[in-house]
Order: C-alpha cells, then sequence, then structure tokens
C-alpha cells in the first residue's frame, strides 16, 4: 500500500510539474518584448516596470496558473554569504514552484569605497533592480 502511496505522490508531483512547464511555455511564448526605452550612462535599457507590466498582461490575457515573486536576500552559499535575488515561479493552484538566485555583487559595490549613505543606497537599490530586470528577462527569453 505504501508503494501505490508513493507511486501517486510522485504522477501527481510530475503532472504539477507538467502543467507548470505548460503554463511557463504559454508565458514565453506570448511575451512581445520590451523596448530598451530608458538612457543610462552611454547605454539604453529595458524599464523593469514595463517588464513586469507585460508578463503580468501575458498571465491574466492567457488565464495562466503562473505568477512569480522576486526578493533580495543574502544566501549561505559554499561557506561563503551571497547577496542574491531569488526569483520565484510557482503555480497558485497546485503550488508548485521554481526558484533560482541571481547574484547581485553587493559585495563588489562596497569595493568601490562609496562613503555617503544616499549614494550607497541608491547604488545598492540600482544594483537589485538591475538583477531583478536581468532574471526576468534571462530566464523568460523577453526580448528587445
Amino acid at each position: 500500500m505504501q508503494g501505490m502511496t508513493l507511486n501517486n505522490k510522485n504522477t501527481t508531483n510530475n503532472q504539477k510539474r507538467i502543467d507548470f512547464l505548460k503554463n511557463l511555455k504559454t508565458l514565453r511564448m506570448g511575451l512581445n518584448g520590451v523596448n530598451k526605452n530608458l538612457n543610462g550612462y552611454g547605454y539604453k535599457y529595458q524599464d523593469f516596470n514595463e517588464i513586469v507590466k507585460e508578463v503580468k498582461n501575458v498571465i491574466k490575457g492567457h488565464d495562466l496558473d503562473i505568477d512569480f515573486v522576486q526578493y533580495p536576500t543574502t544566501k549561505s552559499i559554499d561557506g561563503n554569504l551571497v547577496d542574491v535575488v531569488t526569483t520565484t515561479f510557482y503555480s497558485p493552484t497546485s503550488g508548485y514552484e521554481h526558484s533560482f538566485d541571481t547574484s547581485t555583487h553587493i559585495k563588489e559595490l562596497k569595493s568601490l569605497g562609496v562613503k555617503i549613505q544616499n549614494t550607497w543606497l541608491q547604488l545598492v537599490g540600482s544594483a537589485v533592480t538591475y538583477f531583478k530586470r536581468y532574471a526576468l528577462v534571462a530566464y523568460l527569453s523577453i526580448r528587445k
């Protein structure tokens, strides 16, 4: 009986994963892309809010069973503390989720020797937003 329960649980988990991947594929295929309409120092980049808006519109428009959250945190990797943005895509219905981390390289920013608090906070905020944007664009293959 225990073998049957374990087999049913594996089948259920496999189906949750399959359903999640189908929704993820529909999301990726439905994305039109986001123009690089903001100017940096000698370069153009995509607006994070426009990326989120595009993703949310496709999710809503196709009534997909998928959503995502992103948050900055610190993780221990091989005994070293690393600042990352964790991105989690999940199914609100089944609870299936897939997470990945993107390093924010905050320690490298510290090595620049920024002393003024406002400037430091702006640099950290910009880095977090950059890597949140990078994670979504890379994972969802969002075109420009």
